[in-house]
């Protein structure tokens, strides 16, 4: 058995999974539904001083893409989500936009029918309970000690604030730590600036881990049957989640590792089991789900993990906290190299799809016929080493040799 449990703040978690402050934790019954497929820990949505008036329609999947069915067919189950198109080929989706806020209920019925009924069904089952609140330092010094006292493990709070100057979110933090005893734990944008000093800020502060990150925006989408955006938020815009936000979240996941001893909570495009050990080698103590829980249902946490403990397993680690950092070591100031060097072929890996040939823009890669079958092969004297064939291969056939 591989040890999934985790440790944060004094919270002790079975699972490094949680969901995301979001339409899927809006009530108690959709929190228990989360505890019923496996989740270490539920957030329930975000709740402010006043019910937020949510502009409609609030959500849409965006940016679909098609992959080829014969590619697919190879790779192995759980490698990558896809739902079948009309064509025949396969669709996925890589983002959705939302035009969200906190909550439309009031926090009076949260902290009076929602939070008890889920506090129970959670500690009955040795999961941890965390409200999420938001947003201004007055808001957070009023809401903080009622959610408190309404017997919450921990608090979550959100400024969703993008400016240049970082104090509006050390002042709300420093607002509730002087409001509550327990843990609390600051959810960042992508963008929020100067993440090192930041950071510092909010360890003086008495914060007791980071949440990274929020959604990303403004953005937008427009439905070209009509010419009318596909959200309704003001000027049509809405704020994107997904597989396209991870490679940002990412970063600021890993920024944040570098400058703090805080645990973090990874939040952003998490789809597959991999994509979990990915936060968790960028400097993740936990990961958060929303928007593949939008499209595939609950049941995505039970195959995430199963995915997540597969891996662990049949790649040699016994426990979670294995893979924790260990890409940090990685991430250097100085460019990896500035010289060309040509990726490698794994002929036994290798089958012939034609990936690699179909990206190069360098004619430095072409499959050829080789003892009846087709496999890669790589002219060392037109190739950059720029490295997109490296990550289109399925089967991961072709790579740099370090």
């Amino acid at each position: 058995m591989v040890d999934l449990s985790v440790e944060i703040a004094g919270l002790k978690l079975k699972n490094p999974l949680m969901n995301a402050a979001c339409p899927i934790s809006r009530d108690a019954e959709s929190m228990i539904e989360l505890v019923n497929n496996g989740v270490g820990a539920v957030v329930a949505k975000t709740i402010s001083v006043k019910p937020a008036i949510v502009p409609r329609p609030s959500m849409a999947a965006v940016d679909r893409g098609i992959a080829r069915v014969q590619v697919l067919k190879t790779l192995k189950p759980g490698d990558i989500r896809v739902v079948p198109s009309e064509s025949g080929n396969y669709r996925f989706i890589y983002a959705v936009l939302n035009a969200e806020l906190w909550s439309d209920i009031p926090a009076e019925h949260y902290l009076e029918r929602e939070y008890p009924i889920v506090k129970k069904y959670c500690e009955e089952r040795g999961v941890a309970f965390i409200a999420s609140i938001g947003y201004t330092p007055e808001e957070l010094s009023l809401l903080g000690p009622k959610v408190e006292k309404a017997g919450v493990h921990a608090i979550e709070f959100s400024t969703h604030y993008i400016g240049r100057d970082y104090r509006p979110i050390v002042e709300a933090a420093k607002a509730l730590r002087e409001s509550v005893h327990v843990p609390i734990f600051c959810k960042l944008s992508p963008f929020t600036p100067n993440i090192p000093e930041l950071v510092k800020e909010l360890e003086k502060v008495g914060v007791d881990g980071i949440v990274a990150t929020n959604t990303i925006g403004p953005a937008l989408s427009i439905d070209v049957e009509t010419g009318m955006p596909i959200v309704g938020g003001p000027y049509g815009f809405g704020w994107m989640s997904g597989p396209a936000l991870k490679p940002l979240a990412l970063a600021v996941v890993a920024e944040v590792a570098m400058n703090t001893k805080l645990p973090i909570i990874g939040v952003g495009g998490i789809s597959r089991g991999i994509d979990v050990v990915e936060y968790f080698m960028a400097g993740a103590s936990a990961v958060q789900i929303c928007t593949t829980v939008l499209i595939e249902g609950p049941g995505a946490f039970k195959r995430i993990l199963g995915e997540l403990e597969n891996w662990l397993r049949t790649h040699g680690y016994s426990s979670i906290e294995d893979v924790k950092g260990v890409a940090l070591k990685y991430l250097r100031p100085e460019p990896r190299r500035v010289w060309a060097k040509p990726p490698v072929v794994d002929k036994k890996k290798c089958i012939g799809c034609g990936f690699c040939e179909q990206v190069c823009n360098y004619k430095a890669v072409r499959v050829i016929e080789e003892a009846s079958r087709r496999v890669a092969a790589v002219d060392v004297t037109k190739c950059y080493g720029c490295g997109l064939c490296t990550s289109v291969c399925p089967t991961r056939a072709i790579s740099f040799v370090e």
